[in-house]
C-alpha cells in the first residue's frame, strides 16, 4: 500500500469513525503492546476468590411457577427437552443451523489472551466457531429443562461443562478470553443458570459457588479492555455493560460489585443514547444485531426493575423507537425479518425453542417493557417473557410498515436507502426485498462467515450479491478490511407514498454516475422496479442488475423467467432496446447464459452464520452508454395464467 493510500485510509477512517473512537482503539493497542492488560488480568488466587464468593448470590428476577412455565412452553417443551437431552450426549446446534459436538477447547496454545491478540494467533477455523460454544448458550437450555423437570441429569451436565471449560480455558489463557464481549455473554448465561438452580429446587451448593466464581472471573476480564468496546461503538459495548451490571447485582458482596454495577449502568445508558437514532435505527444497520441489542436491553431492564432501578424516560423512548423500527421490518406471517446487514447468528437470550429466525419472542417482550403493549396475540413467542416475569399488556394498535415498505401483511416489499451516520455493514444501497405469503422471494444473501480463507471471508457483504445495480464490477463503497468501508455511499429518498418509493444513492459518484430506483406496487400483488442510471460522461459502462431468489424450479423463455411454486413471472426490459444478457447461477454454477464473470459468490443464501445453501442468482447484464433505464417486473399469477 502506498504512503498516499495509507494516509487516505487513516484520514477517512478518522473522519468516519470520529477521533474519540480512534483514540480509544489506540489506547487498547497501547495496553496490548506495553503488557498493561497482561498485568491487569493475571491469574487470580482462586482460593481467596472462592472465600469471597461463599455468600449467597442475589435473586435477579422473580420466576414464574412451574405450572405457568409448563403452560407457556407446552408447544415448545418437547423441543426444549430434545435440545437438553442432546447436550447430555455432547451434541449442540450452533447458530440454530450448524450441528456439531460441544467443543469447549480453545484450539490455540494456552498463552495469555493479550499475547494471542497482539500476535493475531487465531485458530485455523473461523473464530466464531470456537467462541460460540464458549458463550454458554447451552446453560440456558440445561437450566430451563432442569427448572421444569427437576431432572438431576441436567444439573450434573451443567457442572461437567463448567468444569470442562475451566480445565481447557484456565483464567485469561487462550483465545476464549481475548474478547470482553464473550466474557459478558458468559456472565448473562451464568446469571440465568444461577437463578434457575437456586430457586424452588434442591441444588448443589458447589455448583452455585462455581457459577459465582465464573461470573467474577469474567467480570474482571471485561473491565481493563472496555476501551476497545468503546472504540467499536456497537453491540460489544452494550454486551459488556450488561455483563458488568449483571455481575454487580448477582455478586452483591464482592469487593468490586458496586463498581461493576455502576459502571455497567452508566456505560449501557450512554451506549443506548449513542447507538439508537431517534427513528429507532440501530447503529450497525443489521436486523440481527438490533435484536441482540434489544435482548440485552430486555435482560438489563428486568434485572434493574427487580433491584428497584428504572431506565430514564429518554432511554426508554429510544428503546421503544427501536422496538417499533424492528417490528415494522417484520414479516408478520413468519416472524422473520429481512436478512439485512451482518447476520452472525447471535441469539444471546435463547429462552424459546421457536425458530431462531423468528423475532416475535424478542419483540413481544420488548413491546411489553418499552411500549407497554402486546405486539402479537398470545402464542409460543410469549415464552421468553414468561421466563423473565414480563407480564402481558393490552394489545397494541401496531401495524407493520414504514417509510421504505409497501404492501400488506400477505404481499410486501421494502427498499434499502440509508444516509449513514455510522459505519455501514454491507454495500447494499437500494437493495429490494420482496415477500409473498410469508416467503422471502427477493433475498438478501446474508453473511455466511466473517473469518475464512478466500474466497469466503465476509464475501457476501459486497454490492454484487445484493438486489441492486453494480457498475463496472465495483462495490458502492471502498472495502478496506473485513468490517470496514470507506467513501460511504449515501442514499436519499426522493418521494414516497402508499404505492411507490423513489430514492437514489451516490456510491458511484467517482464514476460520475447516479443510480436512482423506483419500487412500485401494482395491486394486488405485483411489483415493478425501475432503475435509472445517469452519467456526466458518454463513456460506456458495464451494468449488472442482480436478483437473488430461493432455489425454485423455473422455466426460461424468450422474454421472462417463470417460476412454479409460488407461481410468478420475472421480466426484464431496458430503455436502450439493446442487447442484454440474462444469466442464471445456482450455488456458483452457471445454469444459463454464461458470461465472463467469476460466479463463486453468486447463487448462495446464508440464513444464519456458518450455513449457506443453494439459491438462484439472476443477472441482467449490458454494456452501454448512459442514461439507461432497466425495468424489472414481478408478476404473481396462477399457473394457468402464467402458461398463457
Amino acid at each position: 500500500m502506498s504512503k498516499i493510500s495509507r494516509l487516505h485510509r487513516l484520514l477517512s477512517t478518522t473522519s468516519h469513525l470520529g477521533c474519540k473512537a480512534v483514540s480509544q482503539y489506540a489506547i487498547y493497542q497501547l495496553g496490548l503492546r506495553t503488557g498493561f492488560f497482561r498485568t491487569r488480568t493475571s491469574a487470580p488466587h482462586l482460593e481467596n476468590l472462592q472465600q469471597r464468593l461463599s455468600m449467597q448470590g442475589q435473586s435477579l428476577f422473580p420466576l414464574p411457577s412451574t405450572q405457568e412455565m409448563e403452560f407457556s412452553s407446552s408447544k415448545t417443551l418437547p423441543a426444549l427437552l430434545d435440545s437438553a437431552n442432546a447436550l447430555l450426549a455432547g451434541h449442540i446446534t450452533l447458530f440454530d443451523g450448524y450441528p456439531t459436538q460441544l467443543d469447549l477447547s480453545p484450539h490455540t496454545p494456552l498463552l495469555h489472551w493479550s499475547d494471542l491478540e497482539r500476535a493475531k494467533a487465531y485458530p485455523p477455523e473461523d473464530i466464531k466457531l470456537v467462541w460460540e460454544p464458549a458463550r454458554f448458550s447451552w446453560a440456558f437450555t440445561l437450566a430451563r429443562a432442569y427448572y421444569i423437570t427437576n431432572n438431576p441429569r441436567y444439573q450434573i451436565t451443567l457442572q461437567h461443562y463448567l468444569a470442562e471449560f475451566d480445565r481447557l480455558n484456565p483464567p485469561y489463557l487462550g483465545i476464549n478470553w481475548t474478547s470482553g464481549q464473550e466474557a459478558a455473554l458468559r456472565i448473562i448465561a451464568l446469571c440465568f443458570a444461577h437463578q434457575m438452580f437456586s430457586q424452588g429446587h434442591e441444588s448443589s451448593a458447589e455448583l452455585l459457588q462455581n457459577i459465582r466464581l465464573a461470573v467474577a472471573l469474567n467480570a474482571a476480564r471485561i473491565l481493563p479492555t472496555l476501551c476497545y468496546a468503546h472504540s467499536q461503538r456497537n453491540n460489544h459495548l452494550i454486551s459488556e455493560a450488561v455483563g458488568l451490571y449483571s455481575a454487580g447485582l448477582l455478586l452483591k458482596g464482592h469487593p468490586s460489585a458496586l463498581k461493576w454495577k455502576r459502571l455497567g449502568w452508566k456505560t449501557f445508558s450512554q451506549a443506548i443514547k449513542d447507538q439508537i437514532e431517534a427513528d429507532g435505527t440501530y447503529i450497525q444497520h443489521s436486523a440481527n444485531y438490533q435484536r441482540l441489542m434489544l435482548d440485552e436491553a430486555i435482560w438489563l431492564t428486568v434485572l434493574a426493575r427487580n433491584a428497584g432501578e428504572e431506565l430514564s424516560r429518554p432511554l426508554q423512548k429510544k428503546l421503544a423507537a427501536s422496538t417499533t423500527f424492528l417490528y415494522n421490518q417484520l414479516d408478520l406471517i413468519s416472524g422473520h425479518s429481512p436478512n439485512l446487514g451482518h447476520q452472525d447468528g447471535s441469539n444471546v437470550l435463547p429462552l424459546t425453542e421457536a425458530d431462531h429466525l423468528d423475532y416475535r419472542s424478542t419483540l413481544q417482550a420488548a413491546g411489553r417493557l418499552f411500549l407497554q403493549q402486546d405486539l402479537f396475540p398470545a402464542g409460543a413467542w410469549d415464552e421468553k417473557s414468561c421466563w423473565l416475569g414480563i407480564h402481558p399488556q393490552p394489545a397494541g394498535a401496531q401495524s407493520s410498515g414504514g417509510p421504505l415498505r409497501l404492501g400488506d401483511d400477505h404481499d410486501w416489499a421494502s427498499m434499502r436507502a440509508v444516509s449513514y451516520h455510522s459505519r455501514p455493514a454491507h454495500a447494499d444501497q437500494l437493495h429490494v426485498e420482496i415477500w409473498h405469503a410469508g416467503r422471502n422471494l427477493a433475498l438478501d444473501a446474508g453473511t455466511y462467515l466473517y473469518n475464512a480463507p478466500e474466497p469466503w471471508c465476509n464475501a457476501l457483504r459486497s454490492t454484487r450479491v445484493h438486489n441492486t445495480i453494480t457498475v463496472d464490477g465495483l462495490d458502492q463503497m471502498l472495502p478496506t478490511s473485513r468490517f470496514m468501508w470507506l467513501d460511504w455511499a449515501n442514499a436519499q429518498i426522493l418521494s414516497s407514498d402508499a404505492f411507490s418509493i423513489t430514492a437514489h444513492h451516490d456510491g458511484y459518484r467517482k464514476l460520475g454516475i447516479i443510480h436512482q430506483r423506483t419500487l412500485r406496487r401494482i395491486p394486488p400483488a405485483n411489483w415493478e422496479i425501475n432503475d435509472l442510471l445517469q452519467s456526466e460522461t458518454s463513456q460506456p459502462h458495464c451494468i449488472y442488475l442482480h436478483w437473488l431468489l430461493p432455489d425454485l424450479s423455473f422455466t426460461l423463455t424468450d422474454d421472462s423467467i417463470r417460476f412454479e411454486d409460488p407461481a410468478f413471472r420475472l421480466k426484464f426490459s431496458n430503455s436502450m432496446k439493446g442487447d442484454a444478457q440474462c444469466s442464471i447461477i445456482r450455488a456458483g454454477t452457471w445454469l444459463a447464459g454464461q458470461i465472463d464473470l467469476d460466479a463463486t459468490h453468486y447463487g448462495w443464501f446464508s440464513s444464519t452464520y456458518a450455513v449457506k445453501q443453494p439459491a438462484l442468482s439472476i443477472l441482467y447484464v449490458m454494456e452501454t452508454k448512459l442514461p439507461l433505464t432497466i425495468h424489472t417486473s414481478w408478476q404473481f399469477t396462477s399457473l394457468s395464467e402464467s402458461s398463457e
